[in-house]
């Protein structure tokens, strides 16, 4: 039987009608990070259904989010050969009162909080391997699918999944349009502090406002850090900023939180000084103030080499379905950092759209969806079932 055969025949399993309704299941479900437990029960639900033996993995719990654990399917020879790695968390619904968690099919579109970041990417990973059991397909090497808690935070399910979990190759559904990213941006959580004088808010000379010397401040690093050209690529979102009270009087404190996201290519080192630089001469600009910052999380960017095997074989499962491997930066933060520290080669690759995940329009098309599925089974058939 030839190799184009043998992927038909897998394909042919996939079923879009089961993939559409876990996928409107789990956007239904509200899954905040250290809230997963109902949508993990529900995966473990449609596994069951499907026959498709599993494990799970407890996380260490915050307090008020008991029980919370990762999902774990592993299937032919262990220690696998390939992960494929999804999150069933979101990051928490707005709190708008005319918003409500839930899920509204348009056409072939499914609008709600997790359809792109990331529950089609994980229903159509258990979708691809489901139908990978169904056709009684034997591997030669073995497959995890990982299916993690608390990746809109810090990632706390990966670090559990990695402490006894390895393989040379990881795919992470994040939202790429299903356009393979190669090189993933790296992230600093910034916390700036300003502390001033309180004063009469008629008297901002005798004063000096927290907040005019953080706001100067953002907009020095804006505007001085932030580097639009190829060679040093940063993006930096002043993410919040909150400071001063209620009453009639100059604000003496402000703090804001910053993220910055980073390109392979810019030294994290260099970035560090250059925002230590920016902080000197703004607080030269307002002497009576004093603004301080505090890195709160790091984690480096990394890019994989086009020319490595790994990548190479992926590129022949994409091939395989007359579709171009085109890789793009992956210009967040995801778990593939992590994974990358602890050495395993992590292919970003997943339907929707990163530009409308974490709002109100978030949404996927479904026949990105469904072809997710089938690159899915396609790598797992190039990765786990081949020569190449």
């Amino acid at each position: 039987m030839s190799m184009m055969t043998e992927l038909d025949e897998l394909l042919a399993h996939l079923n879009q009608d089961r993939c559409e309704r876990l996928l409107i299941d789990l956007v239904d479900i509200y899954s905040p990070s250290y809230a997963e437990s109902a949508v993990v029960a529900h995966v473990c639900k449609a596994l069951q259904d499907a026959a498709l033996p599993y494990r799970l993995q407890p996380v260490v719990a915050s307090p008020g989010a008991p029980g919370r654990a990762n999902i774990l399917v592993e299937l032919g020879p262990q220690p696998a050969e390939l992960m494929l790695v999804g999150h069933l968390d979101t990051v928490p619904y707005f709190s708008d009162e005319h918003d409500a968690p839930g899920s509204t099919l348009d056409g072939g579109v499914l609008h709600g909080l997790g359809s792109a970041d990331m529950k089609s990417g994980c229903a159509a990973m258990i979708e691809a391997t489901v139908a990978l059991v169904d056709a009684g397909a034997r591997l030669r090497r073995g497959l995890v699918l990982a299916l993690v808690v608390g990746e809109e935070e810090y990632g706390d399910g990966a670090a559990k999944l990695l402490e006894n979990a390895h393989a040379p190759l990881a795919i992470i559904g994040e939202p790429t349009g299903l356009r393979p990213s190669l090189e993933h941006y790296g992230y600093m959580e910034l916390r700036l502090i300003a502390e001033g004088r309180r004063a009469h808010a008629a008297r901002p000379d005798v004063g000096a406002s927290a907040i005019h010397a953080m706001l100067s401040t953002i907009l020095a690093i804006i505007e001085q850090v932030s580097d639009a050209s190829p060679a040093t690529r940063v993006s930096i979102n002043p993410r919040e900023v909150h400071g001063g009270n209620s009453l009639f009087v100059i604000a003496d404190r402000c703090e804001a939180a910053l993220d910055v996201h980073l390109a392979a290519g810019v030294d994290p080192t260099a970035l560090r000084e250059a925002l230590a630089r920016t902080l000197e001469a703004s607080n030269a600009d307002h002497p009576l103030c004093l603004v301080s910052s505090e890195e709160l999380f790091f984690a480096p960017a990394y890019r994989l080499d086009l020319d490595d095997a790994r990548m190479q074989t992926s590129r022949r499962a994409f091939l395989a379905l007359q579709q171009a491997f085109t890789p793009r930066p992956f210009p967040s933060h995801s778990d593939g950092n992590r994974f990358f520290e602890a050495g395993i080669a992590p292919l970003i690759l997943g339907p929707g759209d990163l530009g409308v995940a974490h709002t109100r329009d978030e949404h996927v098309h479904l026949s990105e969806v469904h072809r997710a599925a089938e690159l899915y089974l396609s790598l797992i058939f190039h990765h786990c079932m081949t020569d190449d």
